[in-house]
């Protein structure tokens, strides 16, 4: 297809009607009527657009109207509200199970308990005292022969944890062993925050029988709602331990227990130490422990150690006046102002 061409030269110029020619004839019968005068209405007429154009304009203004307000006033469409995807069911929390409470026993209860494994147990009488029943002797040894030779022992250092030989060239002087290096511990529990504060400072890797104890700690003293507890032990009666052995150390160690967390027991015991008795007194006294290896120098553990053998060991095996070298009477005298008060004679 092609484009239409332009139109010819000189025939009409730019006006496009096409006239048909007159015949000459009729040109000459017929002359051309004279126009009127052009008037102001005959103009407007002139300019005004034939009706049939008038009449499709405003149908279609009318149409175009229509259409409008049928618009603005068509209802928007409707909205679906898609509910939104329901979240996943969070995973159900499962509570971890309450540690049991520790058993609480009284004195002759716990004398009379036998444990398999090292157990923590909690006085009846001193809810602040917490017993760890161990299963012998070896056992006991493991856990805290090394907290003893830092808290009590003479002639060990008291600003670190001895190592694994130490430890062990210490228990067999004299002719000991691990086992009978203590027959029964007792501590404060700022005594034992001392011992682990120096091993995690030193590197000390620490045998499993001793973090029991820590673990033992952090119990007791979630139990008792305090930080300041007492932990002492025991073991089960058996070889270089039988059941009246056993029941006494458990009632010396109990004395310490007292002597630890009881403040009005603990001054009472050191105005008797330090003031009711006289400096023989405690010379002898000091004679005995530093027997039993204990550190002569600490007077604390000199005055709590003086009141459990008065007050809390009957047993003569472990202890009896002649073992202080002081006559009986006056050891009497001593423990009646240790347990009665007010004064020695």
């Amino acid at each position: 297809m092609t484009a239409p061409a332009p139109p010819a030269p000189g025939r009409g110029g730019a006006d496009d009607t096409v006239r048909l020619p007159v015949p000459p004839r009729a040109a000459s019968r017929v002359a051309p009527a004279p126009r009127p005068p052009a008037t102001a209405a005959t103009t407007r007429a002139a300019r005004r657009p034939p009706a049939p154009l008038l009449l499709g304009a405003a149908a279609a203004t009318l149409l175009l109207g229509a259409g409008l307000w049928f618009a603005l006033r068509a209802p928007e469409p409707a909205v679906v509200a898609v509910p939104p995807a329901e979240a996943p069911a969070p995973p159900p929390v499962i509570a971890e199970p309450a540690p049991a409470p520790i058993p609480l026993l009284d004195e002759a209860a716990i004398a009379a308990h036998r444990a398999d494994v090292p157990t923590l147990l909690r006085l009846a009488e001193n809810g602040r005292v917490f017993v760890i029943d161990f299963p012998d002797l070896d056992a006991q040894a493991a856990a805290l022969n090394r907290v003893a030779a830092l808290i009590e022992k003479r002639d060990q250092p008291r600003d670190r944890v001895l190592s694994e030989p130490e430890i062990d060239a210490a228990a067999r002087a004299g002719g000991g062993t691990p086992a009978t290096y203590y027959y029964g511990h007792d501590y404060r529990s700022d005594d034992l925050d001392r011992f682990f504060g120096f091993a995690a400072r030193d590197g000390v890797a620490l045998r499993p029988e001793e973090l029991w104890v820590r673990d033992a700690l952090a119990r007791a003293r979630r139990e008792a709602a305090a930080r300041d507890v007492a932990l002492i032990s025991v073991a089960a009666s058996g070889p270089g331990m039988d059941d009246s052995a056993r029941r006494a150390i458990l009632r010396h160690e109990i004395g310490h227990g007292h002597d630890f967390t009881l403040p009005f027991f603990n001054a009472h015991v050191r105005r008797v130490w330090h003031e009711w008795i006289t400096e023989a007194d405690r010379a002898a006294f000091r004679a005995f422990l530093a027997a039993e290896g204990y550190d002569t120098d600490n007077e604390e553990l000199m005055a709590t150690e003086f009141q459990a053998y008065l007050l809390f060991t009957p047993d003569p095996r472990f202890f009896r006046p002649d073992m202080v070298r002081l006559p009986p009477q006056r050891i009497e005298a001593i423990r009646r102002a240790l347990r009665d008060g007010p004064g020695v004679p």
